[in-house]
């Protein structure tokens, strides 16, 4: 029999596609043990929305520091590629980390994904 205590939720992905933003929301644990496949998934929604991501986290049920690195590579990925990448998320729960690590410094972060999408990127370079 298994340990109940040392159980992860099942991390669970849905996409939207916003215009010419993708929105991507995270349900569940993503840690260490989930750690390959949000990545692939963030790679395919990459592929399919390109450089502009709305990745909600309102439904994450823990983030360590290791998703807290998945989403600043795809931020940098992001902003690299011309696009932006931005967070849903709320100073408190499972987000907290974004704010203990300093990620929201870079990171754009927003209450609900309507203000994220709400809000333009940056501007393009002359």
């Amino acid at each position: 029999m298994s340990d109940p205590r040392i159980l992860t939720a099942p991390l669970q992905f849905a996409t939207a596609d916003a215009g010419n933003t993708g929105v991507v929301t995270v349900k569940g644990t993503l840690d260490y043990t989930t750690h390959r496949l949000a990545e692939d998934f963030l790679d395919k929604a990459f592929a399919r929305f390109g450089p502009n991501l709305v990745v909600n986290l309102l439904e994450a049920d823990f983030l360590d520091s290791r998703a807290t690195g998945l989403l600043v590579s795809c931020w940098r990925r992001a902003e690299e590629e011309g696009g932006r990448l931005s967070l849903v998320a709320v100073e408190h729960g499972a987000a907290r980390v974004l704010w203990i690590t300093g990620v929201v410094s870079r990171v754009p972060v927003f209450p609900t994904v309507e203000a994220a999408l709400a809000t333009p990127g940056p501007a393009a370079a002359p």
